[in-house]
């Protein structure tokens, strides 16, 4: 494969969802079956991929997409049947009341450090949250943003640390020496500071623009919220502390309590009742606040009890474990689909049941509402999951027997072809690019943990050609992965589902990318300087 031509090729896909997504305004899910189809006609035609294993990477894809698919089900279900049932209304009375009427206040209480703990012990802000944002006032697009980004601030340690634990295993398998957990959690930790106070600092952009930019204070509370939790990050990845599965779920609770006491210090309730109008006042009468988060109270036990007690965790992701074999995929692929976050939420949800209305007319309306929200994001987050794996397998060839045999000419397949060419052409520059490539990677699978999965083994060898620091140059990659959270098509149209308002994902991807590209280059800026020391 001449380089230039295939590398045109690669960016190809990228261009046209970016062009669907943003010129054309098309919805992600439809955005995502075309690109999906032009990528797979690129990796057949061009990259002389079978079409059998272009085809079953396809459903190996959708397979691998379940952790974040079926989380999408999961999760609108969740939040539809709170709907119906008056208890998310209640939860929103309450947060309209916190932060005392200051809308910086709101948005670094809510979509930072709640939304730090509902990612870190699994729950999804993208889901949770969006329907908060809109009652609180603030509109459609910047109700999809805020939690969208507040997936970013600590990614690498979100759902329990599941993208840390990927990156120890990928690098050590291409390494051959095994690292800790706390090691990588070390490096990735380093960045944090940094990361989380820049995007605190973008969620008052995106909130309120320049006006809630530079309002008294704001700015102020960005940037002691963001160093708290890069702070957090870094005490908890500290190999004397050990904590790197509960990073997010400290560096939450310490924003929440660090704007609790600025607000106490200030002489400010935390609590203002005087926003609330008589309709919120017969909502909080209504319901109990106790009763009405007992779907996510139950969700928190499930989260922290699967993960934390060894035996039961052992039991359902180990002995327990489901492998799916797809077709001749070479490998059985873990689905762990009892100890996965998408599990624990069902079961949330029909746990809590009891606790409020399960009559027959409440749960025709709760999946009445549900068919109509939940296919479409579902098909965005499985369809870029099925593309990834298309590029990852893009040049394989299968004999007779079914065996799958990997490309004669290594520039066959995309990803070697687009990480060997920025390693020779860049030289010691190199580890500048990991973190764009981990962006654009996350923007395709949607997840930082495909970027790891992806790009790792090349950063790696790239890496050791040159003589830079391996583990910080792929760990640049896998936050460049995370800070694609923000243009994720499938995480986008997840939180535009949740308030009917699939559509407008191309416009909060505008916004997003212009705070995605500058974290970006920032955390390419730091690998620079560190990748060599």
């Amino acid at each position: 494969m001449d380089a230039l031509l295939g590398l045109i090729l690669i960016i190809a896909p990228i261009v046209l969802a970016f062009v669907m997504l943003i010129w054309f305004k098309r919805a992600a899910d439809v955005t995502g079956v075309v690109v999906w189809l032009v990528t797979l006609v690129i990796a057949i035609a061009a990259f002389q991929t079978d079409i059998g294993v272009a085809l079953t990477a396809s459903a190996a894809g959708i397979v691998k997409s379940f952790p974040i698919s079926l989380m999408v089900a999961t999760s609108i279900l969740m939040m539809t049947y709170m709907q119906e049932t008056g208890s998310l209304q209640r939860l929103i009375v309450f947060f309209k009341t916190l932060g005392g009427g200051s809308r910086p206040m709101q948005v670094m209480l809510i979509s930072l450090g709640l939304g730090l703990f509902l990612v870190g012990i699994g729950a999804t802000p993208v889901t949770m949250l969006p329907p908060v944002m809109l009652a609180l006032g603030f509109s459609p697009l910047v109700a999809v943003a805020l939690p969208a980004i507040g997936y970013d601030p600590l990614t690498t340690f979100a759902l329990l640390g599941v993208p840390v634990k990927v990156f120890v295993m990928e690098f050590g398998q291409a390494a051959g020496v095994d690292i800790s957990l706390a090691e990588a959690g070390t490096v990735f930790a380093m960045y944090m500071p940094v990361i989380t106070t820049g995007i605190a600092i973008s969620m008052l952009w995106i909130a309120g623009g320049r006006e809630m930019l530079f309002h008294k204070e704001s700015l102020l509370l960005a940037i002691m919220c963001g160093v708290t939790a890069g702070g957090v990050a870094i005490v908890a990845n500290n190999p004397v502390v050990d904590q790197t599965v509960l990073t997010n779920v400290y560096a939450g609770a310490a924003v929440i309590f660090v704007l609790y006491a600025y607000t106490k210090l200030r002489g400010r309730a935390i609590i203002d009742r005087s926003t609330l109008t008589e309709a919120d006042l017969q909502i909080e009468a209504s319901m109990s606040l106790k009763r009405a988060s007992i779907p996510w109270t139950i969700l928190v036990i499930l989260c922290l009890a699967t993960t934390l007690i060894e035996p039961i965790k052992y039991l359902l992701a180990v002995q327990l474990d489901w492998v799916v074999q797809v077709g001749t995929y070479p490998t059985g692929i873990s689905t762990k689909i009892l100890w996965q976050a998408y599990t624990l939420m069902f079961i949330a949800t029909l746990a809590s049941l009891p606790f409020f209305r399960h009559d027959s007319e409440t749960l025709k309306r709760t999946f009445s509402t549900f068919a109509k929200r939940a296919p479409r994001p579902v098909l965005a987050a499985a369809i870029f999951f099925a593309m990834a794996e298309v590029m990852n397998f893009s040049g394989y060839t299968m004999d007779v027997s079914g065996v799958w045999a990997s490309p004669s000419d290594p520039t066959n397949n995309m990803i070697y072809l687009l990480a060997s060419m920025t390693s020779e052409s860049l030289g010691t520059a190199y580890p500048a690019t990991a973190a764009f490539l981990g962006l654009l990677a996350g923007f395709i699978s949607g997840s930082e943990t495909s970027a790891i999965a992806m790009f790792t083994r090349y950063h790696y060898e790239a890496s050791t050609m040159i003589g830079a620091n391996a583990v910080v140059v792929a760990a640049s990659n896998g936050i460049g992965g995370g800070l694609a959270s923000v243009l994720s098509p499938a995480k986008v149209q997840n939180a535009a589902a949740v308030i009917d308002e699939i559509g407008i994902e191309g416009e909060v991807i505008r916004y997003g990318a212009v705070v995605a590209i500058l974290m970006t280059a920032a955390v390419a800026i730091l690998t620079m300087l560190w990748a060599f020391v």
